[in-house]
């Protein structure tokens, strides 16, 4: 590569005719130049690789093609709730569902599941109800308490309606944000969020009852297999649940429940290397409050080192307390933990997103978002250096307002700075996506450069494996897991059968 900087360094001092080479030449090195320099492009593929990524660039070179002709129907420039139905019949997408993509790395488990399955699957017991709550807000429940209208049985409800599709339909727009006019909210960023914080609080009563709690996340590690992702670490409060003799299980209880569901489901999943979790809390609080929460976490994390690996603060950033206000109760932490804050969710510049300072200094393992991370040279060089990995969540920022056109979205920036980045999905189910597929769509054809390949797809599960937080053990099986499934991958590409 060292000829293409050369010619590069010359070009770039203005000496286009200081160089004997034809411009059309200049110009190819100079692209080449940024490929070898982007996301995957130092990976080397092996001759069945490069015959796999000749079908793979096909189909994104017609889809490409196709879009110019029809941008009506061109879904990387799409909003994701229009979008999405085009995506669906891509051959691209089909080729990535079947792609092992490694690690889910930033994701909160009540947002995880797919709603429809929530619906057909968790509200069919003869003691759920709905209700208005104090808000006027629908909310599943087990007790009544805390109801502010009349109560309705759902499985009554579901007997006596008409169409029993219908009522399951309208119950699921309660839990989720898909809408057919996007495009009306934008200007609203509030109401955005106020519908997305509305959905957890629908759904938090369903979850507190230990059997529906269960079944919910033995789904959730189903739909992560079923999308090709053999690990994951997710974001977690372990709130408190009760349970069919109405005895309350704490904190450390709940922990060792979800552990249990997640022994139980690799011991009949071989391949799948297992689930840790982030304790996460509120973003907002009182340096006491705060103080009794880090507090619980090292409990756990004692109790549990490598299930309750780190803790992280959530909720919406911009009205959220900063970190800064933390830094008394967040400098002691034990040495086997680590933080995994939130920092930069916000289009803001030198305000909210000088948390990602805050992170760094606090030592971070991996920051969610950094969504606002090109505004600031001094901290994305020292994020480099220290090899701090940013989780960029594509559907989510554009769901939440961030972002309209992911074509803009600012980790093409670092994806061409190669940058330590994971590609994760944030809360899939609460707008309609699934595991880690449609957020790798998106990544790969409208946030990477359209010549980017089976290369830049490669390195995002290699760095999604490489930033998880693993024993020596792990990391050995994980990474002889995912080298057998990628041959298989390959080999399937290469099979027409595929």
């Amino acid at each position: 590569a060292m000829w293409i900087l050369v010619g590069l360094v010359l070009l770039l001092m203005g000496s286009l005719q200081a160089t004997d080479l034809p411009y059309e030449t200049l110009r190819e090195q100079i692209m080449e130049a940024e490929r070898m320099a982007s996301l995957g492009g130092t990976i080397w593929l092996s001759s069945d690789e490069e015959k796999a990524n000749s079908i793979l660039m096909n189909a994104k070179r017609a889809e490409i093609a196709e879009g110019l002709k029809t941008p009506e129907k061109y879904a990387p420039a799409m909003h994701f709730f229009q979008g999405r139905q085009y995506v669906r019949q891509s051959e691209v997408f089909r080729l990535i569902q079947k792609m092992p993509k490694g690690a889910f790395l930033h994701g909160h488990n009540t947002g995880m599941v797919t709603s429809r399955w929530i619906i057909g699957n968790l509200t069919t017991s003869n003691n759920l109800y709905t209700c208005r709550n104090v808000d006027g807000l629908l909310v599943f429940t087990y007790d009544q308490a805390g109801c502010h209208s009349e109560v309705q049985n759902v499985c009554t409800e579901r007997i006596n309606a008409e169409d029993r599709g219908k009522y399951e339909r309208q119950l699921e727009k309660h839990i989720n944000m898909h809408g057919p006019r996007p495009e009306a909210l934008l200007p609203h960023r509030k109401k955005i969020w106020e519908r997305f914080e509305n959905i957890f609080t629908t759904v938090d009563r369903l979850y507190k009852y230990r059997p529906t709690y269960c079944a919910y996340h033995k789904r959730l590690l189903e739909e992560l297999c079923e999308d090709n992702i053999i690990y994951a670490e997710i974001r977690a409060s372990l709130s408190s649940l009760y349970d069919e003799n109405n005895r309350t299980l704490s904190t450390l209880e709940v922990a060792n429940e979800l552990e249990r569901i997640v022994e139980e489901f690799k011991a009949k999943h071989h391949d799948f290397v297992g689930l840790k979790v982030i304790y996460a809390k509120r973003n907002r609080a009182s340096e006491d409050e705060m103080l009794q929460r880090i507090t619980t976490f090292k409990q756990l994390h004692h109790a549990k080192p490598n299930f309750v690996i780190g803790f992280d603060l959530i909720g919406q950033e911009d009205t959220g307390d900063p970190l800064n206000k933390y830094i008394n109760q967040l400098t002691d932490l034990p040495s086997t933990a680590n933080y995994f804050f939130h920092a930069g969710e916000t289009n803001w510049n030198g305000r909210t997103d000088w948390n990602m300072m805050d992170a760094i200094l606090l030592n971070t393992k991996r920051i969610g978002h950094a969504f606002a991370l090109p505004k600031h040279p001094q901290l994305w060089s020292t994020i480099k250096k220290r090899n701090i990995a940013i989780e960029v969540n594509p559907i989510s920022n554009q769901v939440l307002g961030f972002v309209w056109d992911l074509r803009n979205h600012p980790a093409s920036f670092l994806i061409a700075e190669n940058f330590p980045i994971v590609i994760s999905a944030d809360d899939p189910g609460t707008w309609g996506a699934k595991g880690l597929s449609y957020d790798f769509y998106y990544a790969f054809m409208s946030l990477a450069p359209a010549e980017a390949d089976l290369r830049f797809l490669k390195q995002l599960a290699l760095n999604s494996l490489k930033y998880s937080v693993l024993t020596s053990d792990e990391r050995r099986k994980i990474n002889r897991v995912f080298q057998r499934k990628w041959q298989e991958f390959i080999a399937n590409i290469l099979n027409p059968k595929f």
